[in-house]
């Protein structure tokens, strides 16, 4: 099971199971979730959140057009507890120096350091010739 879904909120969980019973409906989501209509329906109010391993079935489970909607759930809420994490240790004076460039390691993997990078340098481009 990846890592990440275990880190997943309440919250963000209901937004997945949200996402998919819109375009599926309570009935066929739970039979391909292997959950009861009952328990979708839980989700969907807040009355409950799906496990771990219920996330990972919808993961498993989403077209192209969902998993890219899911994903910006997910991404959503891994960054903001990053941010969270980044603003609680600094206020406590305990940020450790090798996350930035953990941080950066990551971006650059994804690809995003040089998209990053460059947008600096389109910036720097613009500021130079309004000067």
């Amino acid at each position: 099971m990846p890592k990440y879904v275990h880190l997943l909120g309440k919250d963000a969980r209901r937004r997945v199971v949200e996402r998919l019973a819109a375009s599926r409906g309570v009935r066929k989501l739970a039979a391909e979730l292997g959950v009861t209509p009952a328990a979708i329906s839980k989700y969907l109010r807040g009355e409950t959140h799906p496990s771990d391993r219920v996330i990972e079935r919808a993961l498993e489970s989403a077209s192209p057009e969902e998993a890219l909607e899911v994903s910006h759930i997910v991404a959503e809420e891994l960054l903001g507890g990053i941010k969270d994490y980044i603003e609680w240790a600094s206020e406590k004076g305990v940020l450790d120096p090798k996350l930035a460039t953990r941080l950066s390691e990551l971006a650059a993997k994804a690809g995003l350091a040089s998209m990053s990078s460059r947008h600096v340098e389109a910036e720097e481009a613009i500021s130079s010739q309004g000067a």
